[in-house]
């Protein structure tokens, strides 16, 4: 099992900031170009929805939120459907080496590389969504890795201020793992899938954006961005609501954090 001293001698050594930043930015360009060459296959997939409608629109998905308009279906079925298993047959040809982890919580897709741990998370976004955010769960987010309880490592919580409140945010995800004696980078992904409302169930994918949300060790220690550039990280939806908050992370603040950290996908 991993003992507390290891654990905060490898910490003490990830304080090579640029070292992280470059492994974000080599993923994520990496991630960006491959999805591109396979988005036709996936926009044919995601559009067939509307040729199937008349096999499943008597019993549509749920709507969701509390007050819905009644013009849309909500996608995210859809998406997951579609998106995730082109991205599972991507990863062997991106790495020669891409592995599964039993990790019980995280991202919508974890895989594991031989310098990292990555979690991606698909978003779908339609007319009715912020377009320049993802709202993000504590498992989606890592933290500074800060601490040590109940002889594990953890996080500290961080402090998230908006325009007209305030909370308490939980990072779940730890900055980096110790795997099988190799430390590998936690690097955290979303995709955000868009698409538009032609009508009721024809609701075509338009684009996709991949953004890259900053390790833990740059968001809330280090750098510190999330004091440092105010907005980048802002209370999510439920800040009255359940326990376990949620944050929101903005894409055009990650743009002036790093122009790569946001890519556009076009389809």
């Amino acid at each position: 099992m991993l003992e507390e001293q290891e654990y905060f001698d490898v910490r003490s050594k990830l304080i090579d900031l640029e070292a992280i930043l470059k492994l974000e930015e080599h993923h994520l360009y990496l991630l960006a170009e491959a999805i591109r060459q396979i988005v036709p296959e996936m926009k044919r997939d995601f559009d067939s929805a509307y040729k199937l409608l008349p096999f499943w629109i008597n019993y549509p998905p749920l709507d969701r939120g509390r007050a819905p308009s009644g013009t849309a279906i909500p996608w995210q079925e859809v998406g997951e459907t579609t998106i995730r298993p082109y991205l599972y047959q991507l990863l062997p040809r991106l790495y020669s080496e891409v592995r599964y982890p039993g990790l019980p919580s995280g991202a919508d897709i974890r895989f594991m590389t031989p310098n990292a741990m990555i979690h991606l998370d698909i978003k779908l976004t339609g007319p009715n969504d912020n377009p320049i955010e993802v709202v993000a769960t504590p498992n989606q987010i890592s933290g500074d890795g800060a601490l040590w309880q109940n002889g594990a490592a953890a996080n500290s919580p961080v402090l998230i201020t908006g325009a007209r409140r305030e909370m308490f945010f939980q990072p779940e995800l730890l900055p980096f793992y110790i795997f099988e004696g190799q430390v590998r980078l936690c690097l955290t992904y979303f995709l955000k899938v868009i698409y538009g409302v032609d009508q009721r169930g024809q609701q075509p994918l338009q684009k996709m954006e991949i953004a890259a949300s900053p390790n833990g060790m740059l968001a809330f220690a280090g750098p510190n961005y999330n004091a440092a550039h105010p907005g980048l990280f802002i209370p999510g939806k439920d800040i009255l609501g359940k326990t376990k908050k949620r944050v929101r992370v903005r894409l055009n603040h990650l743009k002036n954090l790093a122009a790569w950290r946001v890519i556009t996908i076009s389809v």
